[in-house]
């Protein structure tokens, strides 16, 4: 299960989250899976960069599997992705899938 307070804090660290975002997530405490919906539900209204950052989150944060399941889940076959975003407010993401 994603560890909604986990990566929020860490996308807010890498100022990929408002203070705002991140604090409506770390609010419900209580329920993890209305934790993670709200997460994914402020991701799914950024830009391509927050997604990339929720991504790398993922991979260094003991979600691995979540992380795999995204990349890999619906391709078939080897491929590979660089990318590479470096604005000042969000994290920088190199990856090879």
């Amino acid at each position: 299960m994603l560890d909604a307070r986990i990566v929020a804090v860490n996308m807010y660290q890498r100022n990929a989250l408002t203070l705002k975002e991140l604090q409506s997530v770390q609010s419900l405490r209580d329920r993890p899976v209305e934790a993670a919906e709200t997460l994914l539900n402020i991701i799914l209204e950024q830009s391509d960069a927050v997604y990339l950052c929720f991504l790398d989150v993922l991979k260094h944060s003991g979600q691995q599997h979540i992380y795999q399941t995204l990349v890999e889940g619906g391709y078939k076959g080897e491929y590979s992705v660089i990318v590479s975003f470096m604005p000042p407010k969000l994290c920088a993401v190199q990856a090879m899938f």
